[in-house]
């Protein structure tokens, strides 16, 4: 500001100096210092030094966090881990400000189990139990004694494949058996390899597999029994937008627009089937609907102790319809009120729906977009859920163990795009409406392109007795050839990670990262390698942890200065793949504030009307004294920057008056009003 004041004002400068834009410029006078453009002599004693000193900078603080600790540590900024089994998904790791959602979180990973409370370890590996050329499409049965997977290939065979708990299925013929091919011959005067299967399911002994024209039952035990008996098209026209899903106790099927009943009580090992000029509604439908959307196609089916749940899609819109089944009438024409239909829930405009599935009291959608969990209310209607996982692929198919449920996708891996599947916990949900999960069993493709497309739990009883549960998943490699790849009974994956949420202390002033300290097990062979990842995503190596460097403070050389924030990316590196080391039991990172230190100044000025400089000249005016004290009061009171200048160093900067204290000292004498004394200002360096 350019500082214009003449006599007739009621604040007066000395006409021995003026001001020159924002600066204090020097005359005939020689002060000390300005502040604020008001000059001032220094008066500097033992009892009043001029002092400058670092200003607190950290504050005390009481430790009321529910794990209490860190805050009540001093000299370090601490951040510590010690189990992450609340799941991956967040951005930024600070449980003392949002605990439920962040408490026992991380990042992302791949290949790593975090289930366990207190420790991170390698997942289970998988291995190849079966290629199927023509690629495979796939249901759950039972043959009497051990859960199997029905087959079925685009040449039009089906197959029954029963794991091996030697970890290895293709080498022994017992386990992957042909079904006989069917007793009633194709109509039309086509065989098998004209009509791929397209859907395949199980109400537990029996199968129904849906290709091109017709679909099959047949006995899983036997392998003996294959029948044609419903045909699902008019002509010699294919139909490749076929479904076919057990649910509820019934079979329904989707052929396009039209979801239906079958009956499957029909004695005709070929039905005949009506007209288009009457809908085209097969006569085994025990009663079915036809979708407003001409290009409707529905996708999946899905039962609950509630209504039938049945979803599709018509162009780039996604809904999930409800029917009522009452199981007290068992007549194929009273069980099931398809007409009152009625759509329950309409997704986004641009996301559509793959697969859907009733479990735990929730009805999940597996999407274009991501995985959604979505609450059943007590009439039965679903609510919407958020997008639980955002993914970069679309979702194709659950299956479920205990309170986890698995969804089939695929990911990106350093580098690799590869078949994978997210375990999502129900039995962890946080407030707002999400789930705890993480990625899972993965299938390492390197270096082709692979998708997982089904996933099934199997059980299978050992030759000692013992029940054993795995995963099998159905890969797409290179988007042609179909093959399962199974979880397996001993070995683990050879290499996994997982990144922790970005530490940034709650606060977005930068840091000093020093030091981290990571506590674990690990066996022969075994490393956990470490690495620091700054703000532009920049991975930083630090070092590889053995059983001699676990446990120690390790000095982290990168990102070099000051950061906002980092996150740590553990790398576990299985020397011996059998085993199950090595293992991250909890991190600790210390850090200290990285914001500049800012300065105290203390003042103590001479404030009088009249004054002499160290020369003897004279300056001031009656009343001055007080009318310097009510400017500086009031710039106090404002706590707005004022300018500092020290003539005695040259130095000048800008700061904050934090405190005004005035000593009076002189008495009244002559045509003094006896008001000066000793003035302390003390300022804060910005």
């Amino acid at each position: 500001m350019t500082v214009n004041n003449d006599i007739t004002e009621d604040f007066q400068y000395d006409l021995s100096y003026q001001a020159v834009g924002e600066t204090f410029q020097l005359t005939d006078v020689a002060y000390d210092l300005s502040i604020a453009n008001i000059p001032f002599v220094l008066k500097v004693d033992n009892q009043n030094p001029y002092r400058r000193e670092t200003a607190q900078y950290k504050k005390d603080q009481f430790d009321n966090s529910i794990e209490p600790g860190e805050q009540s540590l001093t000299g370090w900024w601490v951040r510590s881990q010690t189990s992450w089994h609340n799941g991956a998904g967040i951005e930024f790791y600070e449980p003392g400000t949002d605990y439920q959602h962040v408490s026992h979180r991380f990042n992302d990973s791949r290949g790593v189990d975090v289930w366990t409370v207190g420790e991170v370890r390698l997942h289970k590996d998988v291995f190849h139990a079966y290629t199927g050329t023509q690629g495979i499409n796939a249901a759950t049965g039972s043959d009497g004694t051990n859960d199997v997977l029905v087959s079925g290939d685009a040449n039009g065979i089906l197959k029954r494949i029963r794991l091996n708990g030697n970890n290895d299925v293709t080498s022994n013929a017992t386990y992957v058996q042909n079904f006989v091919a069917p007793s009633t011959s194709y109509p039309d005067g086509h065989n098998g390899s004209n009509y791929p299967f397209h859907s395949v399911t199980s109400d537990g002994s029996f199968y129904y597999a849906a290709c091109s024209y017709c679909i099959h039952k047949g006995t899983i035990g036997t392998l003996a029994s294959d029948d044609i008996f419903f045909k699902h098209t008019n002509g010699t026209t294919p139909n490749t937008n076929v479904l076919v899903k057990y649910a509820k106790g019934k079979v329904f099927v989707g052929m396009g627009r039209t979801f239906g009943l079958l009956d499957t009580s029909t004695t005709s090992s070929y039905p005949t089937v009506k007209t288009h000029s009457t809908a085209g509604v097969p006569d085994t439908f025990a009663i079915s609907m036809n979708h407003a959307n001409a290009n409707w196609n529905w996708v999946d089916a899905t039962g609950s102790p509630g209504p039938l749940f049945f979803a599709g899609n018509g162009g780039n819109n996604g809904e999930v319809w409800g029917a009522t089944i009452d199981t007290s009438d068992t007549s194929p024409s009273n069980d099931i009120n398809l007409p009152g239909a009625s759509m329950l829930l309409s997704l986004p405009d641009g996301e559509t729906i793959n697969a859907i599935h009733y479990y735990l009291g929730y009805l999940v959608l597996g999407t274009s977009q991501g995985v959604r969990v979505c609450p059943i209310s007590a009439d039965g209607t679903p609510v919407l859920g958020p997008l639980l996982v955002e993914t970069s692929y679309p979702v194709n198919g659950f299956a479920e163990r205990g309170t986890y449920l698995y969804a089939a996708t695929k990911a990106d891996n350093s580098g690799n795009k590869n078949g994978i599947l997210i375990r999502i916990d129900l039995s962890q949900q946080f407030d707002d409406g999400t789930f705890a999960y993480a990625y899972d069993l993965e299938y390492q493709s390197t270096p082709d392109d692979s998708n997982c497309t089904e996933v099934y739990n199997l059980r299978e009883i050992q030759a000692n007795g013992t029940v054993l549960d795995r995963l099998v998943m159905v890969i797409e490699e290179g988007g042609a050839s179909g093959e399962l790849q199974v979880e397996h009974t001993t070995n683990y994956r050879s290499s996994g990670w997982l990144k922790t949420g970005r530490v940034r202390y709650g606060t977005v002033e930068p840091k000093f990262f020093k030091y981290l300290q990571s506590r674990g097990l690990v066996g022969n062979g075994d490393s956990i390698s470490v690495k620091t990842i700054d703000s532009a995503g920049t991975e930083y190596d630090i070092i590889s942890l053995d059983a001699t460097t676990l446990g120690e403070n390790i000095e982290l050389s990168q990102p070099y200065g000051g950061q906002e924030f980092i996150a740590i990316k553990y790398t576990f590196n299985n020397g011996s793949p059998i085993t199950n080391y090595p293992v991250l039991q909890s991190y600790q990172l210390k850090s200290v504030p990285g914001v500049p230190r800012q300065r105290i100044y203390s003042f103590p000025l001479s404030c009088y009307d009249k004054e002499m400089d160290k020369y003897n000249s004279v300056f001031g005016y009656q009343g001055r004294a007080y009318d310097v004290i009510e400017k500086l009061e009031e710039l106090e009171s404002i706590g707005d920057f004022v300018l500092i200048q020290d003539y005695r160093n040259n130095e000048s900067f800008k700061g904050i008056i934090e405190q005004v204290q005035f000593i009076n000292e002189s008495s009244p004498d002559k045509d003094s009003s006896g008001f000066g004394g000793l003035l302390l200002v003390t300022v804060r360096k910005l």
